[in-house]
């Protein structure tokens, strides 16, 4: 008699996803299981004209766990409001 069921279908299960910085819809999302940070980046519009993506980052790589994720400001962009003020 098997008295644990461990359940292996991912397929229903989602992930919280939060995004920060130069996205153009900031916030939280939950996502199917396996979702690519390109497909979520996808999902909010993108990110803004002020916003870089990182260089180290897997984009390809599926969400398996609870996440926060922030795209970084251009330097430029950054210096030039501190100038304004």
């Amino acid at each position: 008699m098997n008295l644990i069921n461990k359940n292996t279908n991912f397929d229903n299960r989602y992930i919280k996803v939060t995004l920060k910085g130069g996205v153009r819809k900031t916030g939280t999302y939950f996502c199917k299981y396996g979702t690519s940070i390109s497909e979520v980046l996808l999902m909010v519009g993108g990110i803004k004209d002020t916003g870089y993506l990182p260089e180290n980052l897997d984009y390809n790589t599926p969400i398996t766990e609870d996440i926060i994720i922030n795209i970084p400001n251009k330097y430029s962009t950054i210096k030039k409001s501190f100038e304004e003020n």
